[in-house]
């Protein structure tokens, strides 16, 4: 067996946090921040078969893993619109 990281982002399952840059992570509570379009990633800890192959498991193979991992943490990423928004 061997543990790997899947993301959901939406309706996707990535392999990779997909699509954001690590600085627009949030790193406070997010309810404080009730007026900034944010975005969740969530990152599941999912242990599997060794000969695991994600380009070969279905999206509905990979959906039950994910409702079957070890551990769950969400990531808040700020969703920037173009080159003005700021916080």
């Amino acid at each position: 067996m061997k543990t790997i990281h899947l993301f959901q982002f939406k309706n996707s399952i990535f392999r990779n946090t997909p699509f954001f840059k690590e600085e627009d992570r949030l790193k406070a509570d997010c309810a404080e921040f009730d007026l900034i379009d944010i975005e969740i990633v969530t990152e599941y800890i999912v242990k599997t078969q060794d000969d695991f192959i994600f380009e070969n498991t279905s999206m509905d193979h990979l959906l039950s893993m994910c409702k079957k991992a070890q551990k769950t943490i969400e990531h808040y990423f700020v969703a920037k619109l173009n080159a003005y928004d700021m916080i």
